[in-house]
């Protein structure tokens, strides 16, 4: 395996520990990764249409309804009414729905401050090297989309 596609393999391996403890019960009761997901969506994209978010989140308008649906009967989400089309629905996460996905986030926070913790001074300069490529990378790929759906729309 090459070193990029250890990198990525090894970003995976992260991303996992770091949610390791997301279905908590004491966090999330019994909320579903896919609940979970629409959820961080909601809170890192703003309010979306029905159509909008299942695209974004690559399944069904059916599914993401249904997920909608038991969010809102929780009290995480809600429905609205688009102001520019009355025809469509918009969908946003509720302030229950904010609170729980920043304690989520702050568990995902903990648990990687503990690893981080737990190496040396020299393998955590190394990493904030790296990570600091990457990041720069992901700037510039979100830039870049951000300008191609900019294009698209305009």
């Amino acid at each position: 395996m090459d070193d990029r596609a250890h990198a990525v393999d090894l970003l995976r391996r992260i991303t996992r520990f770091s949610r390791a403890g997301d279905l908590d019960e004491a966090v999330v009761g019994e909320l579903t990764m896919a609940q979970l997901r629409v959820l961080f969506r909601l809170r890192n994209r703003g309010p979306l249409s029905s159509g909008n978010l299942a695209s974004q989140l690559g399944v069904t308008l059916p599914t993401v309804t249904s997920v909608v649906d038991r969010l809102v009967t929780r009290g995480l989400a809600e429905r609205r009414d688009d102001p520019v089309d009355r025809r469509r629905v918009i969908v946003a996460i509720a302030p229950e729905g904010q609170t729980l996905v920043e304690r989520v986030r702050q568990g995902r926070r903990e648990r990687l401050a503990a690893a981080v913790d737990a190496i040396d001074d020299d393998a955590c300069q190394c990493l904030v090297r790296g990570l600091e490529a990457l990041a720069g990378a992901a700037d510039q790929i979100d830039a870049g989309e951000l300008r191609a759906e900019l294009a698209n729309k305009g």
